[in-house]
């Protein structure tokens, strides 16, 4: 190593133009502000499209919250049974899902969660249109056969002794003892009846093209799939040669000219003799004609002599709400309940019952019943959706 010699700054000259160095300056500083430039729009897109997630999913996240809970009505209220006037019924629920009924038809919820829908379609002809993608699993009762359904579009006839499901869009699955190999997939455009004889299977068919009308007003749209217009399917009649003309006309949902071909007297005798789907017809017909004390009969019959039977639950509960709201038979409408409870009225409906339970104690004049009531179901269902109307009712005096 050689030695150095001092002093140091004799060999430390800068032989190096000053213009040269200011050369280099410029060009680095050029060389920096390039990238700058290049990387400011980037950040800014970036900014921007972390911004708009973050609205999408807050726009997203408000809506799954408002759809959490119970299905309703648009409106607000909740889903009730509902018997369809001869006008025919839509009900639009919360979701944006729709139900039509068609008159005479009736439906009753069973199970309302955010996770699930039930309900029984007891009688006619009711049409779903159901969101599809949404958050809820959704299942119809039809009596012969049960329908799955996440996001579709379909219609249930029933009627005593037969079932049709057919699929405007969309699957679903239908589950029944009497459905071949107790389940079938059907899409659009199948359709499959199923008949109470056990010995006439079920048959899956491609649902022929039905002939459309100009829409009603309140009536949905068609539910083929293709773009929204004034048009929906045509129900085609239902031919009974061999059945009396009280149950055709029933079945068609002209309850008035029904009771009005048995008269009072004709529809108590038929009410002596018939069996319990006959029955539940001949009490519709009475209720839906307007003559909600000729219903009493038949409804009685089945918790008499078919107490038994499945439907009997659901006769009681009937027989309990003609008495308290058309007949005002408080008394007869409590006793009515209770066979409901015993016989054994399907969860989905128990909270109903019970609720109107504690309506008919309290206006019966027995607050003490209302209370044991009232007990009962907050114990069973504490914070129902019933609970205010309960404690209203407690409040009579």
């Amino acid at each position: 190593m050689s030695e150095l010699r001092f002093p140091l700054k004799d060999y430390l000259q800068d032989e190096v133009d000053e213009s040269v160095v200011c050369r280099m300056g410029q060009e680095i500083d050029a060389r920096l502000e390039r990238p700058r430039r290049r990387l400011r729009p980037f950040l800014l897109g970036g900014v921007a499209a972390a911004a708009a997630t973050a609205i999408l999913l807050a726009v997203a996240a408000s809506h799954f919250h408002r759809d959490v809970g119970p299905l309703l009505l648009a409106d607000g209220r909740e889903i009730v049974a509902t018997d369809a006037p001869p006008a025919g019924r839509e009900m639009n629920l919360s979701d944006g899902s729709r139900i039509w009924l068609s008159p005479g038809a009736a439906i009753e919820p069973l199970q309302s969660t955010g996770v699930s829908f039930s309900a029984v379609v007891s009688r006619g002809h009711a049409d779903f249109d159901v969101r599809p993608g949404g958050p809820r699993h959704w299942t119809i009762e039809c009596g012969l056969a049960t329908v799955e359904v996440v996001g579709t579009a379909f219609a249930c006839e029933r009627e005593p002794g037969r079932l049709r499901v057919v699929v405007r869009h969309g699957v679903v699955l239908v589950r029944g003892e009497r459905v071949p190999n107790r389940a079938r997939r059907l899409s659009a455009g199948e359709a499959i009846e199923v008949t109470e004889n056990v010995e006439a299977s079920a048959s899956v068919v491609a649902a022929p093209p039905a002939p459309v009308e100009v829409q009603e007003k309140g009536r949905p749209s068609d539910l083929s799939g293709a773009e929204p217009s004034a048009v929906r399917p045509k129900r085609e009649p239902v031919k009974d040669s061999g059945s009396a003309p009280w149950r055709v006309l029933a079945r068609h949902g002209r309850h008035a000219e029904a009771f009005a071909s048995l008269g009072s007297e004709g529809l108590r005798r038929e009410s002596d003799r018939l069996g319990v789907r006959d029955l539940l017809a001949l009490a519709d017909v009475a209720r839906l004609s307007g003559h909600p004390a000729e219903s009493v009969r038949p409804l009685e019959r089945i918790l008499t002599e078919f107490a038994k039977d499945s439907q009997a639950p659901l006769a009681a509960f009937a027989l309990g709400r003609v008495e308290l709201d058309s007949l005002g038979h408080a008394r007869a409408a409590t006793s009515a309940f209770r066979k409901a409870l015993a016989l054994g009225i399907p969860r989905g409906l128990r909270e109903d019952v019970l609720a109107r339970l504690v309506e008919a104690c309290a206006l019966s004049g027995d607050p003490s019943a209302a209370r044991q009531a009232a007990d009962a179901y907050s114990a069973e269902f504490p914070g129902g959706r019933h609970t205010h109307t309960v404690q209203g009712w407690l409040q009579l005096r």
